[in-house]
């Protein structure tokens, strides 16, 4: 079992919003307007490294995202790791964790980032037997390049309620180093760069507008 966090695709998954349908409005009312808004941010790597016969894959995910109102932020930590013995064709750690407690920042526009966290792993190398281990995971991102900005909007229609959704992104390729520990052993050190990094932030906006009867 395995997932692999995917950048800014993954900050859109995490920034999901789903609205409650508007009703209809009653003769004589105004039209009913809900309004939703979202903001968030996210950093995530990708780590291959070999040592000998040791391939070591880990992928690294963190967000944080608030719904206007809302008396707290909403929080996503994962980390996979796979490890194969490329000599012997031996899988020895195949598993992902996952956290709703992390440390995250990211400040002036996306130029750098920290995340720390700490979560419960499970390898799954042997499924019959899959083992839980404490992972950590303390990473440092800086960026490599200009900032993406893209921007999506849609609009549908049902029954008389009109959807609007639209969503803000800016991305930046970032390099990323740190420490994540996985029981004893150190999956990524210090001297293993990513192969891949992006720092995200998104503006996630949703409306629904349901006409008054006449």
């Amino acid at each position: 079992m395995k997932k692999t966090a995917l950048g800014v695709l993954a900050l859109a998954g995490t920034l999901s919003i789903q609205l409650a349908g508007a009703g209809p409005g009653i003769a004589g009312e105004p039209r009913v307007i809900t309004k939703t808004v979202a903001t968030g941010e996210a950093m995530t790597a990708e780590y291959d490294h070999t040592n000998g016969c040791i391939r070591t894959t880990v992928s690294v995910f963190g967000s944080v995202y608030t719904v206007r109102g809302s008396t707290a932020p909403e929080k996503l930590g994962f980390v996979s790791v796979t490890q194969d013995n490329t000599c012997t064709g031996t899988t020895l750690i195949n598993g992902f964790g996952e956290t709703l407690t992390l440390e995250m920042d990211s400040p002036n526009g996306l130029s750098r980032g920290r995340l720390k966290m700490s979560m419960e792993f499970t390898n799954f190398a042997d499924p019959g037997n899959p083992v839980n281990s404490q992972l950590t995971a303390d990473m440092s991102f800086r960026a490599t390049a200009e900032a993406d900005r893209t921007r999506v909007k849609s609009k549908s229609a049902s029954a008389g309620i009109r959807f609007v959704s639209s969503a803000d992104t800016k991305s930046r390729p970032v390099s990323s180093t740190g420490t994540i520990k996985l029981g004893a052993e150190t999956v990524v050190s210090p001297g293993t760069p990513a192969y891949y990094g992006m720092l995200a932030s998104m503006v996630s906006k949703d409306k629904t507008v349901a006409r008054s009867v006449k």
